[in-house]
Parts: C-alpha cells; structure tokens; sequence
C-alpha cells in the first residue's frame, strides 16, 4: 500500500503554513450589479479577501447546494486544496480509495478575478447565471467565506437559519429606498 508521511511533504506543508492566519469572513450589504456584470465588494468584507489574498484578488465560485455564489481569499482556496490532500491522506491511513478528481470538482468552477481598490470587479456572465444576479447583490460574511445573493431570491429561497440575514438585508434594502 502506497503511504504518504504528511508531515514530510513540503508543498503542503507550505499550504498548511501559508493559511495557518486565519480570516473571518463577517459584515453585510448591497451592492449594484451593472450591464457589463460589474459590483462592489463591501469594505469589510473587501479587507477580509485582501487580508487572506494578500492583494486584490477574490475568488468566486458557485454554491455547491443553494442559488449562490461563493467568494473568499487566496488562502482560502490553498486550504481547499489542503483539505483534499487531508482527506486523501485519512483514507490512504484507513486503507480505503479516495479519488481526488471527484474531491476536486469543487474546485473546478473556482474563478480568480482582481478587483480595484474601491472593490469593484466583474462578474462573469456565467457566475451572474448560475448566482442568479440580476441587477444587485447581497453580499454578506459567513465566516470562512461570504456569500453573494439576488437579493430577491435570498428572501424567498434562503434557508431557515438565515432568517437574522434577512433582516440584514431588509435593513440594506430600506437603506437603498431611503437614499433614492
């Protein structure tokens, strides 16, 4: 059976290094979505992916499970690849199959764009798809990444436990018809 010494194995062990700063992903807003799919990042949530990227870079992805999208940090994104190293070690130590493509597919729709300092970037025509954003997007923290919704569809389609969220938003949606 093939064994792999985990704490011999110096790309990883540079990964594992290289997120051991942890970064907490909190704050909330709404932002304008564009003809051309471009937005803005909220500031807190903006230090945060400058924080974990080290630049201006964000990732975003689709959500595995619910009609949204995804973003986090460059260093987010060495920890995916990390854990999948993890999980395959644990199943090499069990003496079970791990397949790391199947692991993977995750990863596959990860999208690493730049943004400017004000946080605005642009969101693909396929991201703005399979995300459901039309015209705004909510963006709020959920610790290990933030989350970017149609507002509309986060009302009628978020799950139960984020009801608090709901009210962050509506606070953000009263804020935007205050300001017209």
């Amino acid at each position: 059976m093939l064994r792999h010494d985990w704490q011999s194995a110096p790309f990883i062990r540079g990964v594992v290094q290289a997120v051991s700063a942890l970064v907490v992903y909190a704050g909330s807003g709404v932002s304008n979505v564009d003809a051309k799919g471009r937005t803005t990042i909220p500031a807190e949530l903006r230090d945060s992916v400058q924080q974990s990227s080290g630049s201006n870079n964000v990732c975003i992805s689709r959500h595995s499970s619910l009609p949204c999208l995804i973003g986090f940090g460059g260093s987010e994104r060495l920890k995916l690849r990390a854990d999948i190293e993890a999980q395959w070690q644990s199943a090499v130590n069990r003496g079970t199959e791990f397949d790391r493509e199947i692991a993977g597919v995750s990863a596959s729709s990860i999208f690493e764009t730049a943004f400017e300092a004000s946080g605005r970037f642009v969101l693909s025509p396929m991201l703005k798809h399979f995300g459901r954003i039309d015209d705004r997007a909510f963006f709020f923290g959920a610790t290990t990444h933030f989350m970017l919704w149609n507002p509309d569809v986060f009302l009628k389609e978020a799950p139960a436990a984020f009801n608090p969220v709901k009210d962050e938003l509506n606070y953000w949606l009263s804020q935007t018809k205050r300001d017209k």
